[in-house]
């Protein structure tokens, strides 16, 4: 049975179980910890500050501006085991924290930043029942018992949003942040050098889309170009028509570790028009 809680109108910091909760924080800026089991976190008006903790969670950001982590947030260990959250920052800007297991994210209207923490995400377990037993959360995902998928973004759209990446030793990092700094001067700047085409002119930049051929694998399109270090970027569809962010991990190799939901083909990429604003470090 789940637990009930139901904010005031005014700020306030509300701690779920470690069982099953529901939280609907109405008014203020509030703090919103669903900590272990199941979780539905309505964050409602105001600047609101949530997080799932361990279980497969739904927050939904609603009003405000708000900062949304389906795990413990930036600053606290990983979770290993369930994890597989959906997220709806709704109207307004918010930041939304891409954390471990296979999550859902939906930016909404507005300006959003999707911070990625870990290049290496840890796949999330969904425990024994799938998220259509828990009926106030919604039809999401059937997620089978162990997901061997990473987070999928809805909604990515360069002409508001931004991707920002937790990079080892630059401003303060979050918890096993373990992205490499290649931002073009500080925290919060874009990237260095960026390139979008074929992958045959792209010759060592730090972030490179490449728009005129699908691969089989991240590791085959790290192949396709030069030049490429440890900690670039590289944005490709896949033969099956999924695009991916992956993460340089050595020579010629390279690693998934989210996708982007409705971009399934190498013209829906190229559409895209990714630029070098939409990658910044922080």
């Amino acid at each position: 049975m789940e637990t009930f809680i139901q904010g005031g109108p005014k700020g306030e910091t509300v701690f779920g179980s470690d069982g099953d909760d529901k939280i609907l924080g109405s008014g203020g800026g509030d703090w919103l910890e669903g900590r272990g089991g199941v979780d539905y976190i309505s964050a409602g008006y105001g600047s609101d500050r949530s997080m799932g903790g361990e279980g497969n969670d739904k927050i939904l950001g609603e009003q405000g501006f708000d900062h949304l982590s389906g795990d413990n947030g930036r600053y606290k260990p990983r979770i290993v085991g369930e994890d597989n959250d959906f997220i709806d920052g709704g109207p307004n800007d918010d930041y939304i924290y891409v954390g471990d297991g296979k999550d859902y994210l939906t930016g909404g209207a507005d300006k959003d930043t999707f911070v990625f923490q870990f290049y290496d995400p840890i796949p999330g377990w969904d425990g024994s029942a799938p998220w259509e037993q828990k009926p106030w959360l919604g039809s999401g995902p059937d997620v089978p018992m162990f997901s061997v998928d990473i987070t999928t973004i809805e909604d990515f759209d360069p002409k508001e949003d931004t991707f920002a990446f937790d990079a080892v030793g630059l401003l303060k990092d979050g918890f096993g942040a373990n992205f490499i700094n290649q931002s073009s001067l500080e925290s919060g700047n874009a990237v260095s050098s960026f390139f979008s085409g074929a992958a045959s002119a792209a010759h060592g930049e730090h972030a490179v889309v490449i728009t005129d051929e699908a691969f089989t694998s991240a590791a085959d399109a790290a192949k396709a170009i030069s030049g490429e270090t440890v900690g670039d970027i590289i944005v490709y569809c896949s033969d099956d028509g999924i695009t991916s962010l992956a993460y340089v991990t050595a020579e010629n190799q390279a690693r998934d570790f989210t996708h982007l939901g409705g971009v399934d083909s190498l013209a829906d990429l190229a559409n895209l028009g990714l630029t070098a604003s939409d990658f910044t470090f922080v």
